[in-house]
């Protein structure tokens, strides 16, 4: 995402902008509008790359019992139902059910009664 930020600003987007798309594709697991704002600033101001940036504390993660356990109700709940469903449902990106369903639970789409869509 970091590279993302630095070629949206250098194409002159605004902070508010990356941050909105950076929401739509991303959801919950999307930088702060403040990190973004300061990562724009640092830019504008010269700064070559946001890859030598320190990321203080563990890395924020969507994956969780919580949402693993949302997930798998839902699949056990209503087969056949769609990733894009899942993720509609859950509040989550398609990225992070894919995840969940491919690396937590160990199943390929392709044997699930869920399918891509």
């Amino acid at each position: 995402m970091q590279f993302y930020i630095s070629m949206r600003c250098k194409l002159g987007e605004s902070a508010k902008l990356i941050h909105e798309t950076l929401q739509t594709f991303c959801g919950d697991c999307a930088f702060s509008y403040q990190t973004v704002c300061r990562w724009v600033k640092e830019l504008n101001e010269g700064k070559e790359s946001l890859s030598d940036c320190p990321c203080p504390g563990r890395p924020k993660s969507c994956v969780n019992k919580q949402t693993n356990a949302s997930t798998k109700k839902d699949i056990d709940g209503d087969p056949p139902i769609s990733v894009r469903e899942l993720s509609d449902t859950n509040g989550l990106s398609y990225c992070t059910v894919h995840t969940i369903i491919t690396e937590h639970f160990r199943m390929c789409p392709m044997d699930t009664p869920f399918v891509n869509g």
